[in-house]
């Protein structure tokens, strides 16, 4: 049984991992992870992670942006960084730590899959980042649907 966080809501279905791929580098203060799973019904669910370990002091400007929450800063991971513009310190009482952003799809398509994984430039020209495309080169090995629609691009 899987369980794929989407926002607020959990999404709990029984199937298999096709592939999973990060972007996650040492010393990376932020990274997006991607995992592809095929349900027993041969629904595709997408999941993506963003991943951050960075906090905030009560003045930062990103706080506002961001809308952060404030959080006792005892309750802040051993891996919890300091965001670099502003500096807080960890010995404040409250910190404005960055969350996890949650976000799935859920599809019956191989070509939607894609689709959601697709970006465009500012030129309307569309592309993988290289994170999607490990995700897409491991989870094809295993699923023919999604080997013809990553493999063969259909242009009308």
């Amino acid at each position: 049984m899987y369980h794929v966080k989407d926002g607020p809501r959990t999404l709990q279905f029984e199937g298999r991992l096709l592939g999973e791929s990060s972007s996650w580098r040492f010393g990376s203060l932020r990274w997006i992870e991607f995992k592809l799973y095929k349900t027993q019904k041969g629904q595709y669910v997408l999941s993506r992670v963003g991943v951050s370990l960075v906090y905030h002091g009560a003045a930062c400007p990103l706080v506002k942006r961001y809308n952060l929450q404030e959080e006792d800063s005892d309750m802040l991971s051993e891996a919890a960084t300091p965001c670099p513009e502003c500096r807080p310190t960890v010995y404040a009482p409250v910190v404005f730590p960055e969350k996890h952003r949650y976000w799935a799809a859920v599809t019956d398509d191989a070509n939607a899959v894609l689709d959601a994984l697709y970006k465009e430039d500012e030129n309307g020209s569309r592309y993988l980042t290289k994170v999607a495309e490990r995700l897409l080169d491991e989870a094809s090995k295993d699923d023919a649907d999604l080997d013809l629609a990553y493999r063969i691009e259909i242009i009308l």
